[in-house]
């Protein structure tokens, strides 16, 4: 039986690496949307760190997929 993750479980800011980690996004994808806006960055001196929350609510506002079968 598992549990969702409560507000206060979710993190708020994670490194690129975690952020590859937790959703499957390639360092270079996740690159990009920082450079397009798409995700939220903070420098901590040469470390970027993502807004974990601000990018969930971006992958949440994607459409869903289309899935064909042949």
């Amino acid at each position: 039986m598992s549990t969702a993750p409560t507000p206060q479980d979710v993190p708020y800011y994670v490194s690129v690496e975690a952020w590859s980690q937790r959703t499957g996004m390639s360092r270079t994808d996740t690159y990009r949307k920082l450079a397009e806006g798409a995700l939220k960055a903070k420098k901590i001196g040469r470390k970027t760190v993502i807004d974990f929350r601000a990018g969930m609510a971006w992958i949440e506002s994607l459409p869903d997929a289309e899935v064909i079968t042949k």
